[in-house]
C-alpha cells in the first residue's frame, strides 16, 4: 500500500494534527445548538436507582436472547426497554452479529476537544466488517483530514506495530506539500483531535462501549441507566435511553456525566448519541448522529480504494 510522499520530512510536519480518531456517538445539529431538557425517569422498577447487574434478571439460560421472542414474552421491545434497558442494547449487539456485514451513512458529528466546541462536520462513511475497515470523507467542515481510510489489516501497521491509517489532508497548501501519508491512528496527536479513535468506530463499537461503561459504572454502585421513551432521527422512530454516571472531567475514567442514546425501532442500532459533561445536559462534549443510513449495500473493494 503505497504512501505518495512529495517531502516526507515537511509532511510530518504539516499534518502534526491530522484528525485520525472519530466517536461512533451520533446527534442531530438541532441537539447539538439546543440540547434536549432532562426529563425524569420513572420507567424503572426503582426509579433513580442505579441498574446494576443483579438487577438485570438473564433473558436466556445462554445469555443470548432473540428480539422476537422477548417482544412475544414481555409485549413488546417498549416494554422491555421498560423492564430491563440494557437488554435492549444487548438485543442490538446479537441482532448486529447476526444480519449486518456493512453499511453506508452520512455521519454529522460535533464535539468539545480542549474545552472549544467545534463546528458540525458531515462525513460520508463507508463501513465493512470483514476485516473492519473504516473509509471517512469530509463533505462540511473538514477539520484537518479530507479522506481516512483503515483497514485492521497488517499493511494498515506500521514498523514500530502501531496500526495506521491513509489520510489525505484538507487544506490546499497541505496538499502541494504531501498528497497522503500514513498516520498512527492511537498517540497523543490522535487524543488531540477527536474523543474516540477511529478504530472504534461503528454500530457494533458504539454497543460494546455503552456495556463497558454501563458494566463499570454498575460494578462501582455508580450507574443510572433507564429508559425515556420513544424518540426519533432522521425520520425514524427510535427508543431513547439515559445515563447518568459520576464525570468529573476529561482526564477521568468515565466518558460524560450524562449520555442521551437513540435505538433505531427496526434495527436496534445506537443511531444517535449525545454526551455531555453535567447532569442538566447543559455543557455538550459530543453529538453525532447517523443519517440516510443503508445496510449491507453490496460494496465492491473498489468502494474503499483511497
Amino acid at each position: 500500500m503505497p504512501a505518495r510522499y512529495r517531502n516526507p520530512i515537511l509532511a510530518i510536519v504539516a499534518l502534526g494534527g491530522v484528525a485520525l480518531t472519530v466517536l461512533n456517538h451520533l446527534s442531530t445539529p438541532d441537539a447539538t445548538a439546543s440540547p434536549p431538557p432532562r426529563v425524569l425517569i420513572a420507567h424503572t422498577a426503582q426509579p433513580g436507582a442505579a441498574t446494576t447487574v443483579a438487577d438485570r434478571e438473564p433473558l436466556t439460560a445462554s445469555g443470548v436472547a432473540d428480539a422476537e421472542r422477548l417482544a412475544d414474552r414481555f409485549g413488546s421491545i417498549e416494554k422491555l426497554a421498560a423492564r430491563d434497558p440494557w437488554a435492549v442494547a444487548r438485543l442490538g449487539q446479537e441482532r448486529y452479529d447476526r444480519d449486518i456485514r456493512e453499511y453506508t451513512c452520512v455521519f454529522v458529528k460535533r464535539e468539545r476537544i480542549d474545552g472549544k466546541l467545534r463546528d458540525v462536520e458531515e462525513i460520508e462513511v463507508r463501513y465493512r466488517d470483514e476485516p473492519k475497515t473504516v473509509f471517512m470523507i469530509w463533505k462540511r467542515n473538514a477539520q484537518q483530514a479530507k479522506r481516512v481510510l483503515f483497514k485492521d489489516t497488517p499493511e494498515y501497521v506500521n514498523d514500530k506495530g502501531e496500526k495506521v491509517a491513509h489520510v489525505e489532508p484538507a487544506g490546499a497548501l497541505i496538499r502541494l506539500i504531501v498528497s497522503d501519508v500514513l498516520m498512527p491512528i492511537h498517540g497523543k496527536r490522535a487524543h488531540q483531535s477527536s474523543r474516540r479513535f477511529i478504530d472504534q468506530f461503528g454500530f457494533r463499537s458504539t454497543l460494546d462501549l455503552l456495556d463497558r461503561y454501563n458494566q463499570l459504572g454498575a460494578d462501582c454502585g455508580a450507574l443510572e441507566y433507564s429508559y425515556d421513551g420513544a424518540g426519533e432521527i432522521d425520520g425514524r422512530p427510535t427508543y431513547r435511553f439515559i445515563r447518568y454516571l459520576p464525570y468529573n472531567g476529561p482526564d477521568g475514567i468515565w466518558p460524560d456525566a450524562k449520555m442521551v442514546m437513540h435505538l433505531d425501532q427496526e434495527w436496534l442500532l445506537p443511531t444517535a448519541v449525545f454526551s455531555y459533561a453535567d447532569r442538566e445536559g447543559a455543557v455538550l462534549l459530543g453529538s453525532y448522529v447517523h443519517t440516510k443510513i443503508r445496510l449491507n449495500p453490496g460494496l465492491d473493494d473498489a468502494a474503499f480504494e483511497f
